[in-house]
């Protein structure tokens, strides 16, 4: 043990020595953070809300008195793009039940914004108020699901209801009929932190990143230079093994990420990120901590010098980072870059992370977060033990 801490300290000082290794391990990730929340703190502001509509009106279809027919073409109008401009709104529709349980689910979660129901009987019940005799027919009204608290479902309700507004002026001008249609409003509870924040969102990537960048950089750069200037085998001539230089430097290595975490999360928390710490996170964070350890190793079981060993990391670092979102949403990216996308660890590890932190849901089923990274984790720690060679 004794040993290992001789490592861990000589490697620590070492990089306390670098002003280059502290500024782009330490200093970077959070200068990275202020640069892009700054630039992009409007992302999710100003695209358009999802909204679902279920007609389940069957009587008077294709007649003058199909009054649901006019709410729904009014809504789709509303999501047609004008002049290349993003429309106000986005639109599912469907007429079954099951489409209705689905979208109040995806309500639920945050991926849709509001739904409209639009009852059985609704044309039905306005016509039997056109009439000038008494009807006994059952009020069916309008519907709305919507998420309290959310500005995403007001600003969708508050579109639902210009609609609504608009249909009643109309009906009032036709019919003369002074009474409105006034839709039933729903609440339903909302999972962890539905609206969307992008410095939240950020923030969680750039963990994931300040992680990965000293295991890639960190462990490629101390073992492959070490080795090219023979200093492993001259620590190797010493009382120390090749456990006890890989422990120090994993040790090592990780107090680094740990003020890199300190830093990033009490910079973040200033400039107005909202993030829960609570057990989930701690254990995604740590898996984090762990399972990006072994890239590093990796690379430089491919690298045959110091040069080809940051080219390589380079490329997993930009590889890693961009596929597997840390900066920007990767779910609608073209059907072939998917495969990257759902292949690589970093992706999991964001989305766990974000969803134990109350960012946003994962779009990826929870054990997948988990057993995604561990896989690559033991792979990669067993590719390094067999391949990496200590001298050239």
């Amino acid at each position: 043990m004794k040993r290992t801490f001789t490592i861990f300290k000589s490697l620590s000082l070492s990089s306390l020595r670098s002003p280059g290794a502290l500024f782009w391990t330490v200093v970077f990730p959070v200068l990275l953070l202020v640069i892009l929340s700054s630039i992009f703190s409007n992302v999710g502001k100003s695209v358009s809300v999802k909204v679902a509509v279920v007609n389940e009106s069957s009587t008077f279809k294709g007649t003058n008195m199909d009054f649901a027919s006019h709410i729904v073409e009014a809504l789709n109008g509303m999501s047609k793009a004008t002049d290349d401009k993003t429309p106000l709104l986005s639109i599912e529709s469907s007429t079954t039940r099951s489409f209705l349980q689905n979208s109040i689910k995806k309500l639920k979660l945050g991926k849709i914004d509001a739904v409209l129901i639009i009852p059985k009987f609704f044309n039905t019940y306005l016509y039997a108020r056109t009439l000038h005799f008494p009807l006994k027919v059952k009020n069916e009204s309008l519907e709305i699901y919507t998420q309290r608290n959310s500005q995403s479902s007001n600003i969708a309700f508050s579109l639902l209801d210009s609609i609504v507004n608009a249909f009643n002026r109309e009906f009032i001008k036709r019919s003369g009929i002074t009474d409105q249609v006034i839709p039933e409003i729903k609440y339903v509870s909302i999972g962890k932190n539905s609206s969307f924040s992008y410095m939240n969102f950020l923030i969680t990537g750039i963990i994931v990143m300040a992680f990965m960048t000293v295991a890639l950089f960190g462990v490629t750069d101390d073992l492959l230079v070490q080795r090219e200037k023979k200093v492993l085998r001259r620590i190797f001539v010493a009382p120390i093994n090749r456990s006890h230089y890989l422990f120090g430097m994993t040790f090592s290595n990780w107090a680094l990420e740990f003020v890199q975490l300190a830093l990033i999360l009490v910079v973040g928390m200033w400039m107005g990120a909202k993030l829960k710490i609570g057990p989930s996170a701690v254990f995604y964070l740590l898996l984090a901590l762990f399972t990006t350890t072994p890239l590093g190793f990796f690379v430089s079981s491919f690298a045959k010098s110091a040069n080809s060993g940051s080219a390589l990391a380079n490329v997993f670092n930009f590889f890693f980072m961009f596929l597997g979102g840390l900066f920007f949403p990767v779910n609608n990216v073209p059907t072939a870059l998917k495969v990257f996308v759902y292949s690589i660890p970093t992706t999991y590890l964001a989305n766990g992370l974000r969803d134990s932190m109350g960012v946003s849901p994962s779009p990826t089923p929870a054990y997948l977060n988990v057993l995604v990274p561990i896989i690559w984790a033991v792979v990669m720690t067993l590719y390094s033990m067999r391949h990496f060679k200590w001298e050239v």
